[in-house]
C-alpha cells in the first residue's frame, strides 16, 4: 500500500493527515510532541487489512495551531468533527499517550463513534505540580530562549516538547480522566511497556480494572515509545484483538 498525503480545512484550521489501505476506517492518534510520522510504520502494517488515517493533531506536524484555550475536550471535539467531515463513523481507534487520553474521552462521551478502542501508554492523568511550577519559573523568558532552556534541562517532559503550546498543556495536565473510565462500554485493548517512565505501569492496571470490557497486554523491557519502536509487536496484538 502507498500512503496518500492529504490536507483539509476544518473549523478554519488547515489539517494534515495521511490515508493508506482499504477497508474499515482505522484512526491513529499520536502523543504530545509527536506527529503523523510517529505512527506511520504501525499504520502501514494495519493498512493491509484496514483504511488507516493518521493525523497531525493541531499544533503538531504540518497542522495549524489550536486555539489557546484547547484542552482534552476541545481536541476530542476536533476529532469528532474530523470523523464527521470524512464520513468515517464508526472508527477503530488507536491512541498513544495523549492520543490515548483523547480516545478515553471519545469512548466515554461519543461511544457511537468508536467501534473498538486501543489505548497505548495512555496519559489519562498526570502529576501537574512539578511541571507547572517549572514552567512558571521560566515564563519570563522570550520564546526562543525558553525553547533552548527547556531542550537542555527538560528534554523528556511533555510540557517542554512544544513550548508554543504551553498554555494548552497547562490545561491538559490538570485534566484527570479517571472518572470517565467506568463509562466506557466499548471493547478496549490496553497496551503498555513494562519500563514506561512517562506513564507508570500502575495506570495500565487501573485502566484494565475500571474499563469492564477490556484486555491488557504488558510488553516486558519496553518503554513509553512502544508503538514507535516496536510497531510489529503492537500490530500483532491489535490483530488478535480485532
Amino acid at each position: 500500500m502507498t500512503k496518500i498525503k492529504m490536507k483539509l480545512k476544518l473549523n478554519h484550521k488547515m489539517i494534515n493527515y495521511n490515508i493508506d489501505g482499504k477497508g474499515d476506517p482505522f484512526l491513529l492518534i499520536h502523543g504530545w510532541g509527536g506527529n503523523s510520522n510517529s505512527l506511520q510504520k504501525l499504520a502501514q502494517l494495519l493498512s493491509i487489512k484496514y483504511k488507516t488515517i493518521v493525523i497531525d493533531l493541531p499544533g503538531f506536524g504540518l497542522s495549524d495551531k489550536p486555539d489557546p484555550n484547547w484542552g482534552v475536550g476541545e481536541y476530542a471535539q476536533f476529532l469528532i468533527d474530523f470523523i464527521k467531515k470524512l464520513n468515517l463513523k464508526p472508527v477503530f481507534y488507536f491512541g498513544h499517550s495523549f492520543g490515548g487520553a483523547l480516545g478515553i474521552f471519545l469512548a466515554a462521551n461519543y461511544p457511537n463513534y468508536i467501534k473498538k478502542l486501543i489505548l497505548c501508554s495512555a496519559s489519562y492523568k498526570r502529576n501537574p505540580s512539578k511541571t507547572t511550577k517549572i514552567s512558571r519559573f521560566f515564563s519570563w523568558l522570550p520564546p526562543l530562549f525558553k525553547k533552548i532552556v527547556y531542550k537542555i534541562f527538560f528534554p523528556n517532559s511533555d510540557l517542554f516538547k512544544v513550548p508554543e503550546l504551553e498554555e494548552n498543556f497547562r490545561k491538559i495536565v490538570t485534566q484527570d480522566l479517571t472518572s470517565s473510565l467506568q463509562a466506557i462500554k466499548t471493547p478496549t485493548l490496553v497496551l503498555w511497556g513494562e519500563k514506561d517512565r512517562e506513564t507508570p505501569i500502575e495506570h495500565a492496571y487501573q485502566l484494565h480494572q475500571k474499563i469492564k470490557n477490556s484486555r491488557l497486554k504488558i510488553f516486558p523491557e519496553i518503554g513509553h515509545n512502544l508503538p514507535l519502536q516496536h510497531p510489529q509487536l503492537v500490530n500483532e496484538e491489535i490483530n488478535k484483538f480485532l
